[in-house]
């Protein structure tokens, strides 16, 4: 496995959880590590954190194109690409009768994000290095209730995945699927959700951002590895 000294790792959804986590790590094996996230007060004191390598932090909302466009071509080359942005998608959920319209397009914000971010940074990506879209369970383990549309979202992550592994070959592109895991979407219910992970998953424990960036690392790192959907879940998609 390759180490990440001075090549660029440009992260998107940095400022929190999974991303920061992500940030943290690479920092840590000698990355040039770039943070994109809509927030640039919430960027710059995440940043505070990231060690061990070069970092900028670039406030980016990646829904805007223009925005998006003109970020990533501030930025010469990209050795790795690492898209973990989320809104806070329980906000969308509903069963299908009661969805409103606004709850159906805020539920495609993450795949029409990561779409945008990809269109604006292929031209960039260096030989030998890889993307990594993250994301959610859901896409093959749906809860029961409210779900549908977040599902289908996480679904059509999971085939976009693979069709870029074919299409921008030999960049190397990979879906990390994680399970629950201890981010700011669930604030308002940890104490209920540990209790959950604790009792029900197979690990009993509550998934943490560092257990999912260990994953990204393994993506980012291994040359052998495309096209590839990798669960890191706890063994949420087995029960």
């Amino acid at each position: 496995m390759s180490e990440l000294p001075k090549q660029v790792v440009v992260v998107v959804g940095a400022s929190s959880g999974i991303g920061l986590a992500a940030a943290r790590a690479a920092a840590s094996r000698g990355a040039h590590v770039i943070m994109l996230s809509r927030s640039q007060s919430r960027l710059d004191e995440a940043a505070e954190s990231v060690t061990g390598g070069m970092k900028r932090a670039i406030a980016m909302d990646m829904l805007d194109p223009g925005a998006v466009d003109g970020v990533m071509a501030s930025i010469e080359g990209i050795d790795h690409l690492v898209l973990t942005a989320v809104a806070d998608e329980l906000a969308s959920r509903a069963p299908i009768s009661e969805l409103t319209g606004e709850q159906v397009e805020r539920s495609f914000d993450k795949l029409r994000g990561y779409v945008n971010v990809m269109r604006a940074a292929a031209p960039r990506l260096r030989e030998g290095g890889s993307v990594t879209l993250v994301a959610g369970a859901s896409a093959v383990r749906p809860p029961r209730e409210g779900f549908s549309v977040l599902a289908a979202a996480s679904g059509a992550i999971l085939s976009f995945g693979k069709a870029l592994a074919l299409e921008l070959a030999p960049i190397r592109v990979n879906v990390l699927m994680s399970g629950v895991v201890d981010t700011a979407i669930h604030a308002g219910r940890r104490e209920q959700m540990k209790a959950w992970a604790e009792k029900d998953l197979l690990v009993r424990r509550f998934g943490q951002p560092e257990d999912i960036a260990h994953a990204i690392e393994f993506l980012m790192t291994n040359p052998y590895v495309t096209g590839h959907t990798l669960t890191v879940d706890g063994g949420f998609v087995a029960i």
